[in-house]
Protein backbone atom coordinates (compact mmCIF):
# COMPACT_ATOMS: atom_id res chain seq x y z
CA UNK A 1 0.00 0.00 0.00
CA UNK A 2 1.28 3.87 -0.48
CA UNK A 3 1.56 6.61 2.04
CA UNK A 4 -1.66 8.30 1.47
CA UNK A 5 -4.00 5.57 1.36
CA UNK A 6 -2.47 3.98 4.80
CA UNK A 7 -2.83 7.99 6.20
CA UNK A 8 -6.39 7.95 5.29
CA UNK A 9 -7.24 4.80 6.94
CA UNK A 10 -5.16 6.51 9.89
CA UNK A 11 -7.71 9.27 9.53
CA UNK A 12 -10.67 7.15 9.48
CA UNK A 13 -10.07 5.36 12.57
CA UNK A 14 -9.11 8.79 14.40
CA UNK A 15 -12.70 10.34 13.07
CA UNK A 16 -14.64 6.93 14.36
CA UNK A 17 -12.47 7.18 17.75
CA UNK A 18 -13.50 10.92 18.12
CA UNK A 19 -16.94 10.15 16.65
CA UNK A 20 -17.60 7.13 19.39
CA UNK A 21 -16.45 9.45 22.19
CA UNK A 22 -18.68 12.32 21.08
CA UNK A 23 -21.72 10.44 20.67
CA UNK A 24 -21.12 8.97 24.34
CA UNK A 25 -20.80 12.94 25.72
CA UNK A 26 -23.94 14.15 23.58
CA UNK A 27 -26.06 10.82 25.73
CA UNK A 28 -24.93 11.79 29.26
CA UNK A 29 -26.82 15.09 27.57
CA UNK A 30 -25.01 17.64 30.37
CA UNK A 31 -24.27 21.11 29.73
CA UNK A 32 -20.72 22.37 29.43
CA UNK A 33 -17.55 22.15 28.18
CA UNK A 34 -17.43 18.92 26.99
CA UNK A 35 -20.86 19.34 24.97
CA UNK A 36 -19.17 21.50 23.29
CA UNK A 37 -16.59 19.39 22.31
CA UNK A 38 -18.62 16.86 21.37
CA UNK A 39 -20.46 19.03 19.10
CA UNK A 40 -17.76 20.72 17.36
CA UNK A 41 -15.83 17.15 16.82
CA UNK A 42 -18.80 15.60 15.07
CA UNK A 43 -18.64 18.62 12.55
CA UNK A 44 -14.24 17.80 12.44
CA UNK A 45 -15.69 14.10 11.84
CA UNK A 46 -18.23 14.84 9.02
CA UNK A 47 -15.79 16.86 7.03
CA UNK A 48 -12.31 14.52 7.81
CA UNK A 49 -14.91 11.14 6.50
CA UNK A 50 -14.96 12.38 3.22
CA UNK A 51 -11.76 14.23 2.57
CA UNK A 52 -10.38 10.10 3.88
CA UNK A 53 -12.65 8.27 1.71
CA UNK A 54 -11.90 10.64 -1.72
CA UNK A 55 -7.88 10.33 -0.96
CA UNK A 56 -8.50 6.38 -0.71
CA UNK A 57 -10.56 5.99 -3.72
CA UNK A 58 -8.21 8.00 -5.46
CA UNK A 59 -4.59 6.06 -3.98
CA UNK A 60 -6.61 3.04 -4.21
CA UNK A 61 -3.74 -0.04 -4.32
CA UNK A 62 -4.25 -2.10 -7.49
Amino acid sequence: MNLPFVVALIGLAVSAWFAVQSVRELKRNKPGHLRNAAVIHLGMVGMLVPFCLIVMAFYWPN
